[in-house]
């Protein structure tokens, strides 16, 4: 450890006596012992796997199951490709990416443990930083749901695995909202837990203060028990050990909710079609006739969070690339050969939409040194509270999950499209809140979503109306 020390006083010029070094390396061995950081685990075996050929392009790769008997027997899983299965390619939806991960993610080992088929790895839009299916680099992928229409990203492959049968759960992440928007373009439900709850060892973070991991699944039940079975602390993921999980949400879905009050967001009502509202007035008047209060609240600085999210996530993205896959401060447990990967690279192999966010982002961030970044994540901070003070009158809230069904393949083109594609989503994952999108009925044959939000680490109340809705929401 001596060495470690004498690097890290030259770093912060700090000039330090042999006798010094010696008492803090032994301080450093003292911490690092009683640290839950991961020591080294004996890798796994690669997988054998061949390329999906399913006809919506929703699996990247078939792989070798190696499931174990557990809780979850009987379910199968496509886990996003930003999700490391050991000895499967795992590109982040990019051409730039060439990287065959030596061990698996947290959530891919805590599937497995828990008895569930893995099926293979699921296509996604490139880093996930856009919301349509259309930019992966493997090919766009396809909405069982509607023909002509994008599923959604950017756990797009997820989600069409899901709704098409493949599998029964899909893995996603959420930065503003890619695991909701794809579960109500496509008819599923999707779960973005409370932020950290879920740890993200083995996982490519786009923006680590964002960052959700979580399941798509066709029930309620499935969502919460996956759930239960992903979420908690784990050694490899430092940042995972600052949170008190739910446990046994699953109990939950089939709790009263004849006591509970909702609070209905006003901003992101006025903001949606008007067949998404009027579905989503359906499902709340459904679920009033069961017991459930609603009244309408406001949110200020709802409207503003789609674009604090796209600031926050471009410049942590832009740096994460910049400081060649190192992710200061996240505690998510990088493993050296991703950021190898990382640092390596091919540029030239972006898509238009990467290369002009890292620019763009990583042009602004130094431009205005650091201060467009921090007061995006002050606007954030400000708006958490907001939140805060509404979920202490209310049990949870509700909304429209996205402002429109899916739209068509195309349409999506500019920053500000990607802004209202999120716009209702975003505001959740400033916040950290868990949410969780259902399915309440259709606009001319589209899926709209309805959007529960909770008090953070409540989701048993997510899983008692998302029950609720489920049992009585009548398409």
């Amino acid at each position: 450890m001596k060495e470690f020390v004498e690097q890290a006083s030259q770093r912060l010029n700090i000039d330090l006596t042999d006798d010094q070094s010696a008492v803090y390396a032994a301080s450093v061995v003292d911490a690092t012992e009683s640290s839950p950081v991961a020591k080294s685990d004996e890798p796994p075996a690669p997988r054998e796997y061949e390329r999906g050929d399913d006809e919506y392009n929703a699996i990247l790769y078939e792989v070798e199951d190696r499931s174990e008997a557990g809780d979850l027997d009987g379910l199968s899983a496509v886990v996003k490709d930003n999700m490391a299965v050991t000895g499967v390619p795992m590109t982040c939806g990019s051409a730039a990416v060439n990287f065959v991960p030596p061990y698996d993610a947290s959530v891919v080992k805590r599937l497995q443990g828990a008895g569930v088929e893995l099926v293979g790895t699921a296509n996604m839009d490139e880093f996930a930083l856009t919301t349509t299916g259309e930019t992966c680099a493997h090919g766009r992928c396809l909405n069982p749901s509607v023909s002509d229409h994008v599923p959604g990203g950017s756990s797009s492959g997820s989600a069409a695995a899901v709704t098409a049968g493949i599998a029964d759960v899909g893995l996603g992440s959420d930065t503003g909202g890619s695991i909701r928007i794809p579960a109500s373009y496509c008819g599923i439900v999707g779960l973005k837990p409370t932020h950290r709850t879920v740890p993200r060892f083995g996982f490519g973070d786009l923006a680590p203060s964002l960052d959700h991991v979580g399941p798509l699944t066709r029930s309620v039940e499935d969502a919460f028990r996956v759930y239960d079975v992903l979420s908690g602390p784990d050694r490899r993921d430092l940042s995972s050990w600052t949170t008190r999980p739910a446990i046994n949400t699953r109990n939950a879905v089939d709790d009263s909710v004849d006591e509970l009050t909702v609070g209905v967001v006003n901003e992101a009502m006025a903001a949606s079609d008007s067949d998404i509202r009027s579905r989503v007035k359906e499902a709340i008047s459904a679920i009033e006739s069961v017991g459930v209060s609603a009244r309408e609240i406001s949110l200020p600085g709802f409207l503003d969070m789609a674009a604090v999210v796209v600031t926050v996530a471009n410049c942590e993205f832009a740096k994460l690339i910049a400081n060649r896959g190192v992710v200061g401060g996240s505690g998510t447990g990088y493993a050296d050969s991703w950021r190898e990967a990382v640092a390596s690279m091919d540029m030239t192999e972006l898509g238009d939409g990467a290369v002009e966010s890292l620019i763009t982002y990583e042009a602004l961030f130094e431009a205005t040194d650091g201060a467009a970044y921090v007061d995006a994540q002050t606007a954030r901070i400000q708006f958490a509270q907001v939140v805060d003070r509404a979920l202490s009158n209310v049990d949870a809230l509700v909304l429209p999950t996205t402002r429109t069904t899916a739209p068509p393949f195309g349409e999506i083109t500019t920053v500000e499209d990607v802004m209202s594609t999120i716009g209702n989503t975003s505001p959740f994952n400033a916040t950290g809140n868990p949410a969780l999108s259902i399915p309440c009925g259709h606009s001319d044959g589209h899926p709209v979503g309805l959007q529960i939000v909770a008090d953070r680490f409540d989701e048993q109340i997510l899983a008692a109306l998302g029950g609720t809705v489920e049992r009585t929401v009548v398409d």
